[in-house]
């Protein structure tokens, strides 16, 4: 029997091989994205810690107090490995014709440091008694074009200093150049960083605001037991006198490039988990269809004695085998793509070390998943044949006319509908489940084009917001607080509309026991170059003298709310207690907000930025020339682009939407198998129906429309469903990258949501091809005798 039953299993696999290619192909999508994305994913991961362990990146940076004192606190702790001090400072540096706010590291001269090492990619390390030499980040090489041998300077605040750059180094603390957790994006032309040997490091910054720093290193296992020793280690060094502590999840780069893997993880899971749905959805219309047409089968192997879970079994197996399949070749692909994967993400971000591993426990749970979707869709059709009473399916179906439903009868009395459209209607009723299985196959594919289209169009709407209506500025310059006041010679560029004094300076609040490090920015009273959003969607002005405003994500962190104290300490270590007047919504980093009066007070540092606001429309000024205009006068010593942030953003959304156009490629093909197997079963379903009506000579052209109808129909009914599962599913995923440094609403544009319902309705559309080549072979001849006889 066990032979009889593989038999068959093989001619009902060749018989409906299209039907179980479908769902072996949407197995294997499915399998494929989870395995190499997972992997891809895991991969990730594990190179960002293998380059943190090779480069000894510091789990603890603090800043501030005598560093020697705060090392020995370190130092005494259990847990701690490694303690290493250094100096940084803030100053102007000149590559070439480009003056920008640069950021100077001390390093030991002539050897590693034990802590934040560098990897050399390009040239050499500055030798002991290389007062002139330093090296450059990679991504500052690459943006202003530096190689070994080419000279910089750097501005110790009196004048210019040269310098040369002895070599280019990857850095664990800029895999991912960011200048602060407030600014993860900037313009790339506005941060460089420079590593100096820390005896030249003094002469180099000279008067300039330097801050001393202290790095520590934990064991494996104080870096394992959540926390506790971070939080000891970190108490121990303020109580020495650090005045900010900077645990590495919460370091710019680190931050950035986790919360990235995070949204990664999701979308590893989440978008096979919709294919592999679907595909579950078609093996259960599938063997449905198949357990109902072999109902007299079914009879005659119970009437002669086969057990009733052998028959089970049988059917089952049509799914597993499908999902089998699919799952396995979807598996060896993956596997096969996940290197590929790995180095095109590492590649792009510019990680120095990648690992590649192939899980087995990651291969398995994706072929596990194939056999998974197999048993879900096919469960439900296989228990209904230990169901099926041998003597009533022997008898058939000659003698039991059921009589129209409510659904039916109401349809037969609507008259003055088109009978193609009633036809339609009343087939949705008939076939409940082969209905649902259309509308649950649309809606996944909504789901997955929405998920994907709602992290972009958010992150373009968050754009608009803080480049259009919170910062207003289009540029800021940075002059030598010595010089003569620029104002007058920045006003008289051309295409330069306005020009106002702002005082910026980093700061670290401090509530209580809770702290945190963010920029304090100084504005006139009535400034118009940047906008003060509050979260009920208004707009307020700034606060008087001694009180602040704070970003939402600032002011939690604090546990702060309008109206309470706040501590402000300054990289000097002079402090300054305000009020917080109110909260700001801004979708891009928490930053601090007063007076310029107020900023200077706080910080002791006197005003020596100015934001530029530039004519708009045909008067608009070409960006490159106002740089060259502005750093061309007196005592100017840096320039940044406002804009260019928002630049690199839509250059980075350029390549997003194309991933949006996969995805809403991806949703047309998922819906299109279901539907295209719930059509076929539909035509198989309906042959003498569909024979009859054609042998009454009702054109083929008239039929496709029907079944049109009915796809159609099905169809549109899911897409409320769809949109809502859809814009729920986007809302959440947007939820996973909320942070004090990034906040995200919900924003889908109506043109991609009319593209995903086209894209779905010509899915359904596109299923009606292979339906009508069925009805256009059927014998008609031959069903009309078989129902005669």
């Amino acid at each position: 029997m066990n032979r009889i039953l593989l038999d068959k299993t093989r001619r009902d696999l060749r018989r409906r091989l299209p039907q179980f290619a479908a769902v072996g192909v949407t197995v294997l999508i499915g399998v494929l994205l989870f395995v190499s994305s997972y992997d891809a994913y895991r991969n990730l991961g594990s190179s960002y810690e293998h380059t943190y362990s090779r480069m000894h990146f510091a789990d603890l940076t603090a800043s501030g107090g005598d560093p020697a004192r705060v090392a020995a606190a370190a130092r005494a702790e259990r847990g701690v490995t490694e303690v290493a001090t250094r100096t940084q400072a803030r100053v102007p540096v000149r590559f070439g014709k480009d003056e920008l706010l640069g950021r100077v590291t001390g390093l030991p001269a002539g050897a590693q440091p034990t802590v934040n090492k560098v990897d050399v990619t390009e040239g050499h390390y500055p030798k002991r008694g290389d007062s002139r030499g330093v090296l450059v980040e990679r991504h500052t090489a690459k943006t202003f074009g530096l190689a070994p041998g080419d000279t910089a300077k750097i501005f110790d605040g009196k004048r210019w200093r040269a310098v040369t750059v002895r070599g280019v180094a990857d850095s664990p603390e800029y895999l991912w150049p960011a200048l602060s957790r407030q600014q993860v994006v900037g313009d790339p032309h506005n941060f460089a960083v420079v590593f100096a040997p820390q005896s030249s490091l003094r002469r180099l910054t000279g008067s300039a605001p330097a801050t001393s720093q202290t790095l520590v290193r934990l064991s494996d296992g104080a870096r394992d037991d959540g926390g506790a020793a971070e939080e000891r280690v970190a108490g121990r060094m303020r109580a020495a006198g650090a005045t900010e502590v900077q645990p590495r999840s919460e370091h710019p780069s680190h931050s950035a490039l986790d919360g990235d893997l995070k949204g990664f993880s999701q979308l590893s899971v989440a978008f096979p988990v919709l294919f592999l749905s679907a595909a579950a959805v078609a093996a259960y219309v599938l063997i449905t269809r198949l357990v109902l047409s072999e109902r007299k089968v079914i009879a005659m192997f119970l009437a002669a004695g086969v057990p009733r879970a052998t028959v089970a079994r049988h059917y089952l197996g049509h799914g597993v085998l499908a999902g089998a399949a699919g799952s396995v070749l979807g598996a060896v692909l993956g596997a096969a793509a996940t290197p590929a994967m790995t180095h095109a993400y590492t590649a792009e971000i510019g990680i120095p070390y990648t690992l590649v591993e192939h899980r087995p426990a990651v291969l398995a749970a994706g072929a596990l998943f194939g056999v998974l979707v197999g048993l879900v869709g096919g469960a439900a059709p296989a228990w209904a044949t230990t169901r099926t009473a041998p003597a009533e399916a022997l008898r058939g179906d000659g003698g039991t006319m059921r009589p129209p439903g409510r659904w039916s009868g109401a349809l037969a009395r609507a008259r003055r509908l088109p009978l193609t459209l009633r036809l339609s209607l009343r087939e949705l009723g008939r076939s409940r489940r082969r209905t649902v299985a259309t509308m649950v196959g649309s809606v996944l594919a909504l789901v997955l084009v929405l998920t994907s289209a709602g992290m972009a169009g958010s992150m373009k709407a968050a754009t608009d917001v803080q480049f259009g209506e919170v910062q207003r500025e289009d540029a800021t310059v940075t002059a030598d607080p010595r010089a003569r006041d620029p104002r007058p010679a920045l006003r008289g560029i051309d295409g330069v509309e306005a020009v106002e004094a702002v005082a910026t300076a980093q700061v670290t609040a401090r509530n209580g026991d809770r702290s945190y490090s963010t920029a304090l920015t100084g504005y006139d009273p009535r400034t118009s170059m940047h906008g003060f959003r509050t979260p009920d969607g208004g707009e307020r002005r700034l606060p008087g003298d001694g009180a602040v405003l704070a970003g939402e994500g600032a002011a939690e962190r604090l546990g702060l709310s309008p109206g309470d104290h706040v501590t402000l300490r300054a990289a000097d270590g002079r402090e300054e207690r305000v009020r917080l007047a109110g909260l700001v919504d801004e979708p891009m980093g928490s930053a601090l907000y007063a007076t310029r009066t107020t900023a200077e007070k706080a910080t002791g540092t006197p005003s020596a930025g100015y934001a530029l606001r530039f004519a708009k429309g045909a008067d608009a000024p070409d960006p490159d020339r106002v740089r060259r205009d502005a750093t061309a006068v007196e005592g100017v010593v840096a320039y940044a682009d406002s804009r260019a942030v928002a630049r690199q953003i839509d250059r980075y959304m350029a390549l997003f939407w194309v991933f949006v156009g996969v995805m809403m490629l991806l949703g047309g093909v998922l819906a299109l198998t279901v539907v295209y197997v719930t059509m076929s079963v539909n035509v198989a379903e309906r042959t003498a129906e569909l024979a009859t009506l054609r042998a009454s000579g009702v054109s083929l052209r008239r039929i496709a429309a029907l079944l049109a109808a009915e796809n159609l129909t099905a169809t549109l009914l899911a897409l409320p469903a769809g949109l809502a599962a859809g814009f729920a599913a986007a809302w959440q995923f947007l939820r996973s990258f909320d942070s004090d440094m990034l906040s995200l609403e919900l924003e889908i544009g109506w043109p991609v949501v009319l593209g995903a319902c086209l894209a779905v309705a010509g899915a359904s559309l596109l299923s009606q091809i292979p339906a009508v080549r069925v009805v256009r072979r059927l014998d008609i001849a031959g069903v009309v005798r078989e129902r005669a006889g």
